[in-house]
Order: C-alpha cells, then sequence, then structure tokens
C-alpha cells in the first residue's frame, strides 16, 4: 500500500509539472531550458557517433555498407541535352531535337554462357560477334543502338528479363522535317549530339548546353535503373531558335529549278544563290545533287559538297559587268565611250584574243556588254591598268572569303598583277584567268546592284529594328548612281537578248560560259555554264547566281542551259515574294513581247 501511494504521488506531481494552471506558480525558466537543451545534445552526441561509426571508423557494417553501395553503383553516363531549334526566316523548323529511346549494355553484368548472349543478341538485332567482343572492353558502359525508331523498338520487344545488364533510356534525336531542303547549309549532328557539317557544326557552340550526368544503378531487385533528369529530353528554354536568312519556299524553288536544269544539261552537279541585295541576306542556297539530312550517306562525297561555298569556277562573261561598273564610277569610261572590236579578233604576245560573236561595226560600253565583247573589255582594261583592274577584283571580294564559316569555302585564286603576262592581262578583263566561287559572285553581284554598298553574306535573319540603328562606315565599291546605270544596262542585255526573260519583269542579266581544264584528256574538255541575275533591273532587290558544273550538252551556252533556270527561280520567287507583301515588283512591259526576237545566243 506504501507503494501505491508513492506511486501516486508521482504520477500526480508529473501532472501537476504540466498542468497549466499550476504552471504560473511553479514554472521555473531556467530548469526547463536546461532539460530541454540536455536532450537536445544527448541526441545530436547520438547521431554523430552513429554517422562517424558507419562513415569513419574501420568497423564491419562499414565495409558491408561501402560493398553494398558498390554494387547497387554500376558507372556514370553522359547524356546530352537537346539542341537548340533551327528555323528559316519565317520560323519553319528545319532541325529540332525529339526524345528517341537508345539501347545500352554493362559489360561486366553480361551472361557468360553462350546460349543466353545468343538469344539476347538475336532478339536486340546484334551480330552475337560484336557481343562476345564486349566482353574484353573496359568500359562497363556500352551503347548498342542509339535514337531507335518506334519500328526498331518494337521488333526488338520486352528486355524485362535481361535488366540486370541491359536497358533502354531516352535522349534527343536530332530530325530534318524538310529531309534533303538546304542539306549542305543546315549539315547533321552525330550520335553524341554535336555538329559534323553546316550550320550545325559552324554555330554549334550556339546550339548546345552542358551535357548531363546521371548515374547508372542497381535496383533491389537488381535492374539497371538510369535516373534521368525530367529536363533531360526536352528542349531548353534557355536556348532560343536560330533564325536563319534562308526562306525555306525559296528555297524549294531554287533546288527544284536547279536540279531540273542539271538533269537537262546533263551536268555533274550545280549550284544556285538568291541573295537580298538590300541587306546581304541569303535566301536560298542550293547545291546539287543534294541528300536526306536524316540519313545523310558515308560514301558520296559529291552529295555532300557544298558546291556554291565550295567548288572554283572561271566566271567568264559572267565577270563583265562588275569591272565594267567600276570603270564606270572611276571614270575611265563613259556609256558612250566608242570601242573599235571589228572582226572579233586583236593579237597580242603570246597569242590572240577573240569574241565569240564578232560584229563589223565599233560598239559602244552598252554594245560591248550587250554583244560580250572579249576584244572591248580588253581595251576597257588598257585604258585602265593592271593595277586598277586587280583592286577592283579584290574590292568586289573575287580574292577573299564571303565569311561564312564553312570549311573547305573558296576564298577566291587571283594571281597579283606583277606576276601577270599579257595573255593573261587580256584573259583576266574577261573573267578567265581567275578562280571564285558561286556565293562570291552572288556576294559581287549584290554589292554592284545593291548600291554600291558591301553589305557582306548573312546565313542569320537580320533584325529589321537593330538595323535601323546601325552605325558604321559603309564599304562602298561604286557609287549609288552607278550602281542603278549598270543595273540599267544589264536589263537592256536582257531586254535585247533571248536569255533569262520573265515575262511581266525587267530583269537585268549576264551569261558566261567557262572552259574547265581536264587533266585526263589535257585539254579544255568541258564547260562550266554560268547565268547571274538581277530583279528588277530598274530597282534591284534580288540577285540570282545559277552555276552549272561540267555539262555535257553542246552548244554549253549559260544563256541556253543556265538561263531557265535563272528564269523558273526568279519568276517563282517574284510571285511569292509579291503574294507575301515583303516585296512590290511592278509589272513590265517586256520590250521582247512585242517585237522580232533577236535570237543572237549570249555566251
Amino acid at each position: 500500500m506504501k507503494n501505491y501511494k508513492n506511486k501516486t504521488t508521482f504520477i500526480q506531481k508529473t501532472k501537476n509539472y504540466f498542468n497549466p494552471k499550476l504552471i504560473q506558480v511553479e514554472f521555473n525558466y531556467r530548469k526547463r531550458a536546461f532539460i530541454m537543451s540536455a536532450i537536445f545534445f544527448a541526441a545530436l552526441f547520438l547521431i554523430l557517433m552513429r554517422y562517424a561509426y558507419l562513415t569513419v571508423l574501420p568497423t564491419d557494417l562499414r565495409s558491408k555498407l561501402l560493398a553494398t553501395g558498390s554494387r547497387q553503383f554500376e558507372t556514370s553516363v553522359t547524356l546530352s541535352k537537346p539542341r537548340a531549334t533551327i528555323t528559316d526566316r519565317n520560323g519553319k523548323v528545319l532541325a529540332v531535337s525529339v526524345s528517341s529511346t537508345s539501347l545500352f549494355i554493362l559489360t561486366r553484368k553480361m551472361p557468360k554462357d553462350e546460349e543466353t548472349l545468343r538469344k539476347v543478341a538475336k532478339q536486340i538485332k546484334v551480330p552475337y560477334q560484336d557481343l562476345e567482343a564486349l566482353k574484353k572492353e573496359k568500359k562497363n558502359f556500352v551503347w548498342l543502338r542509339r535514337q531507335m525508331t518506334q519500328t526498331d523498338l518494337n521488333e526488338i520487344g520486352s528486355i524485362k528479363k535481361w535488366k540486370n545488364f541491359l536497358d533502354t533510356v531516352d535522349e534527343p534525336k536530332r530530325i530534318y522535317p524538310e529531309k534533303d531542303v538546304a542539306a549542305q547549309l543546315i549539315g547533321f549532328v552525330g550520335a553524341d549530339g554535336s555538329g559534323l557539317e553546316g550550320v550545325e557544326k559552324i554555330y554549334n557552340t550556339r546550339l548546345i548546353e552542358k551535357p548531363t550526368k546521371v548515374d547508372a544503378r542497381r535496383d533491389a531487385r537488381g535492374r539497371v535503373v538510369i535516373d534521368t533528369p525530367n529536363d533531360a529530353s526536352k528542349p531548353s528554354q534557355n536556348l532560343p531558335n536560330l533564325r536563319l536568312s534562308i526562306d525555306l519556299s525559296i528555297q524549294q524553288f531554287a533546288q527544284n529549278a536547279l536540279r531540273d536544269g542539271a538533269i537537262k544539261s546533263k551536268a555533274k552537279g550545280g549550284s544556285a544563290v538568291v541573295i537580298d541585295v538590300t541587306s546581304g541576306e541569303l535566301l536560298a542556297i542550293a547545291s546539287y545533287p543534294t541528300y536526306d539530312l536524316n540519313n545523310p550517306p558515308n560514301n558520296d562525297p559529291d552529295a555532300r559538297r557544298f558546291r556554291p561555298v565550295m567548288d572554283a569556277i572561271e566566271l567568264g562573261s559572267a565577270s563583265k559587268p562588275m569591272w565594267i561598273a567600276k570603270a564606270l564610277d572611276l571614270g575611265i569610261i563613259t556609256p558612250n565611250t566608242m570601242f573599235d572590236v571589228r572582226g572579233g579578233k586583236m593579237f597580242l604576245p603570246g597569242g590572240k584574243i577573240r569574241d565569240d560573236h564578232p560584229v563589223d561595226h565599233s560598239l559602244d560600253t552598252q554594245g560591248v556588254l550587250r554583244y560580250s565583247s572579249n576584244v572591248g573589255m580588253y581595251q576597257i582594261s588598257l585604258k585602265a591598268g593592271r593595277e586598277k583592274l586587280y583592286e577592283s577584283l579584290m574590292k568586289v571580294g573575287f580574292g577573299r572569303s564571303p565569311g561564312t564559316g564553312f570549311p573547305g569555302e573558296w576564298k577566291g585564286r587571283i594571281h597579283k598583277p606583277e606576276n601577270w603576262s599579257e595573255m593573261r592581262f587580256a584573259n583576266m578583263s574577261f573573267g578567265q584567268g581567275y578562280a571564285i566561287s558561286a556565293l562570291q559572285l552572288a556576294h559581287a553581284v549584290s554589292i554592284m546592284a545593291g548600291g554600291g554598298q558591301d553589305r557582306g553574306v548573312n546565313l542569320i535573319a537580320k533584325d529589321k529594328e537593330a538595323e535601323k540603328n546601325f552605325v558604321g562606315p559603309p564599304i562602298q565599291f561604286i557609287s549609288k548612281e552607278t550602281s542603278k546605270l549598270v543595273s540599267n544596262m544589264m536589263g537592256k542585255v536582257i531586254e535585247e537578248s533571248n536569255a533569262g526573260r520573265i515575262p511581266g519583269v525587267y530583269v537585268g542579266g549576264k551569261t558566261g560560259t567557262a572552259q574547265i581544264w581536264s587533266n585526263k584528256d589535257k585539254a579544255y574538255s568541258e564547260r562550266t555554264a554560268v547565268y547571274q541575275g538581277i530583279i528588277p533591273a530598274n530597282n534591284p532587290k534580288l540577285a540570282i547566281i545559277v552555276v552549272l558544273d561540267e555539262v555535257r550538252v553542246r552548244p554549253a551556252y549559260g544563256a541556253m542551259l543556265a538561263g531557265p533556270v535563272f528564269s523558273q527561280i526568279g519568276r517563282r520567287t517574284v510571285d511569292y515574294l509579291n503574294s507575301q507583301g515583303v516585296f512590290s515588283v511592278e509589272p513590265f512591259a517586256n520590250a521582247y513581247l512585242s517585237k522580232t526576237e533577236d535570237k543572237t545566243p549570249l555566251q
């Protein structure tokens, strides 16, 4: 009975201690703070002791935990993040990253018996020899099949029974919705997500984010698990789209016309460039042959070659407008200057020059351009001198890179004037003896027709508002007045001939036919057909260049082979831009529609 009373007394005291009514009387702040602190520090001490026991002290339990952890952790895997989307100037998607499934294997966990390994190889569509060889691989983590399609996944089927060494993970895959459109321009990426060619390579650092590193582990059932972050296969909001200057519709016009022209002329390849002369923006740049970006060929260098940028061509007569423009601007000649080109021949030390279409009368400057007189061009060059000709060719961009950044970009090849013989000097005056690319020619025409200013070659769409506030010294090749004069002279060339016409549009143009030296035949056995044009000639907005390489059709005049390609691209582009309200090319009553056509072929 005594013990019961003592117990009751203790319980009662405890209740009184926590009774709110009695706290006001008996509460001791110091005592309570001491008790709570003691409890807290005791708990903390126990936790720290336990932590030290598990992680620091060399106990059997620590060794067991480490062994368990190492069995669960297999390896670290680096997964690339989705690249930024590439679009045309209007926001149409040209390249985008989507989530795709890839298959991997852990080599150290592979089954040792041959029968099981053969079953695995058969199901996942991987040669047995390849799997067997992986047993000697030092790396634990090896990709087997990357970025598979849904069809591939369906063919493989379930691999749950082999989850302890075989599994899949989602990673980004680059796809190109337009397939072969602008293939050489856009380029493609490797399996690791890095750009290998084209814009994908040039702007690789702009298009990518830092890869994600994740761990491959095994769960309690021994299955391989990769904890992929939620955003690992989703496009990042930190990477804005890369907006190119090209217009998808115009690019398609150019590619289709170039393909048709190359087939008809039996050409080895070809180039077509459409450039906005008011801004220097490339609206289209086509190369033939081409390929599907979603399945780039490994053994087809012709298809992957970016001809407008990489191929060197001798222009022939296509270079004449640029040199006439500079000569006019320098005051060396005037539109009324007369040149004695009768007979179409001129003998020089080391040979002679001749005109393909000789006349029996003198020609003014317009006539030299119209009849593409080599003799007349040489006489213009004599008035100016070698240094002026060389300097002009360099300033118009024939001797320097357009600056696109593409690997293999042709910089031009022009020998110094002190190394010119008289025959070379004559040849230089009418486009022979030096080589440039189709893109360099497009750049030069855009300078000549675009007010005489060099606005560069722009692959990225310009911000019109930012351009309004741009302050900088313009690079001037010729004056605006001379630019307008030569553009109209080119318009008269087309109106008086049958090359590159577009009904209802005032076109300015010039053709060229260049010879190609064959090391096999030891002669100039091949031809390149060239056409350059501006639209409209009285107020140029577009420059279009067409080059057909190694044409097999004869005669191989640029007017006959490249001219129709230009007309098709120009007509469809004008209709399209007018319908979009981008440009307003006014209808023009072509002179040739109401008179007998002059059938004299142009060079």
